[in-house]
């Protein structure tokens, strides 16, 4: 707003007892009508996806445009029957943002009706498939700082920081569909902390807290990006790992083995050492229709036989 522009003053009621000075109040409103244009003029845009594996999950858009579908190079990939490999594109011109069908089998709809290119504004629903939808929003700093912690609290442990089971369930039944779907190579690893249940008896329940969080940041470092890292229950943490063979798991989870080997949780100038099984399974080696339950299944077999010849071991057979 600017300063030069005239406001009407209102015809304030005489109160009692009251004294309004004019020009202070003319003042504020200008202040409070600035605060509000910069406020407006700071809004960004982004979507925020209201169905899908990361329902919830907000991405800001730049100018860069926004690839939808289910090819795996893709900006947002979703391993969806119902999409496209490349089924639509969000992208902006100025300060104006479109969606643009790419010549999907199924259609880009947007408020209900199909699309072949259609403009965004705040509040704007898309639909790309039954499990597929999203929202065009435009946020500020505060509402897109809020989004993104309401996402992450629904996808994370709020102890360990790395994926909850609900989020692991969601994205293996994913993972293994399109491992079946492509004949790709998925793994999962199963970790078990060995004799957990001793730190919580002789140092406390903080102590055993400590060490699954130590235990979740190295863990953290040591696998790769794409890679899916989670709770899976207790003192058990699953990976799930694409695009790797039986062998390279195993390198793998003796390096993860041996890494914890070799950490220290300093807690309350207590050294605590702890070390950890892990069973070792492919998609591969189940059958060809089998769902993420039973690569589950398998992987904790091979826990528990690490478990049973010795623990701190790998077992992949």
């Amino acid at each position: 707003m600017n300063r030069d522009q005239k406001i009407t003053k209102p015809d304030l009621p005489a109160l009692s007892g009251l004294d309004f000075d004019e020009d202070e109040v003319t003042d504020t409103a200008l202040r409070v009508g600035e605060a509000f244009a910069a406020r407006a003029s700071s809004k960004r845009g982004a979507i925020v996806v209201l169905r899908g594996i990361d329902a919830g999950r907000l991405i800001l858009l730049d100018d860069k445009p926004i690839v939808i579908g289910r090819a795996r190079d893709v900006e947002m990939h979703y391993d969806d029957k119902g999409l496209s490999r490349k089924h639509a594109r969000i992208f902006s011109e100025g300060d104006r943002f479109f969606v643009e069908d790419l010549d999907s089998s199924n259609g880009t709809y947007v408020d209900g009706a199909r699309i072949k290119r259609a403009e965004l504004k705040d509040g704007t629903r898309i639909v790309l498939s039954q499990a597929v939808v999203l929202r065009f929003n435009l946020v500020d700093d505060v509402e897109e700082r809020v989004t993104k912690q309401l996402f992450e609290a629904s996808t994370r442990d709020a102890l360990m920081g790395i994926y909850n089971r609900r989020y692991f369930d969601e994205r293996l039944a994913a993972e293994v569909s399109f491992a079946h779907r492509h004949k790709g190579l998925l793994g999962l690893l199963l970790l078990d902390i060995d004799h957990f249940k001793r730190i919580n008896d002789t140092h406390g329940h903080l102590a055993g807290d400590a060490v699954l969080q130590t235990v979740a940041t190295k863990l953290t470092t040591l696998i790769r990006t794409e890679d899916v890292l989670a709770r899976y229950g207790g003192e058990e943490i699953a990976i799930i790992a694409r695009g790797v063979p039986l062998e390279g798991l195993v390198i793998l989870a003796d390096r993860l083995r041996r890494s914890v080997h070799d950490t220290v949780t300093a807690y309350e100038n207590l050294p605590l050492r702890v070390t950890v099984s892990i069973g070792v399974a492919t998609i591969s080696e189940c059958d060809a229709h089998a769902t993420g339950d039973l690569l589950v299944a398998l992987a904790d077999e091979r826990l528990y036989k690490a478990k049973h010849a010795g623990r701190n071991r790998v077992s992949s057979d």
